[in-house]
């Protein structure tokens, strides 16, 4: 429950801009861009202090969404309550859900292709793990298939290619 004085409900008021459309938050934000409205040195969501003083209680367990999709936004004709799930399905529908896999996560250490190769490798894990500069454990789990899966998934489409060739 988010506790608003006359105090806080003014100073929210001067910390965006209305528009015809978005009502951009002009102060702090998190990394993702959702505006932070401070209160008694707590960040809260600006979109959530927004919809309790214009649209009312937010009960428990409910997030606060975007209709406009945009972070700062805290227009409360742009929000609407929704369960995680609700939350996750709407992320999902506006194409904002993109998994890193493989080399573009910034963790990766290593190339698809090498992980190809260390698939046809059959020498110990050890030998392996040394000749990449990573753990042993890390090529047991990429040949059993825990991890880097797509990779295993393209070897064994060509490893199959290969034998009917």
């Amino acid at each position: 429950m988010i506790d608003l004085t006359s105090q806080d409900k003014a100073r929210f008021e001067n910390s965006f801009t209305v528009t015809p459309g978005c009502w951009p938050w002009n102060l702090s934000r998190s990394p993702k861009g959702y505006g932070q409205f401070h209160i008694k040195s707590y960040p809260y969501r600006a979109s959530r202090v927004s919809y309790l003083l214009y649209e009312g209680e937010i009960p428990d367990g409910l997030h606060v969404l975007h209709r406009c999709d945009n972070p700062c936004c805290v227009n409360p004709s742009h929000l609407f309550l929704g369960t995680n799930l609700e939350n996750m399905k709407d992320r999902d529908g506006k194409g904002r859900h993109r998994v890193l896999r493989g080399s573009l996560q910034k963790s990766a250490k290593l190339t698809e292709q090498e992980v190809l190769s260390i698939l046809s490798d059959k020498r110990t894990h050890l030998e392996v793990a040394n000749d990449y500069g990573v753990s042993r454990s890390l090529i047991g789990a990429i040949k059993s298939g825990k991890r880097w899966p797509q990779m295993r998934a393209v070897f064994q489409a060509n490893a199959k290619q290969d034998v009917t060739a």
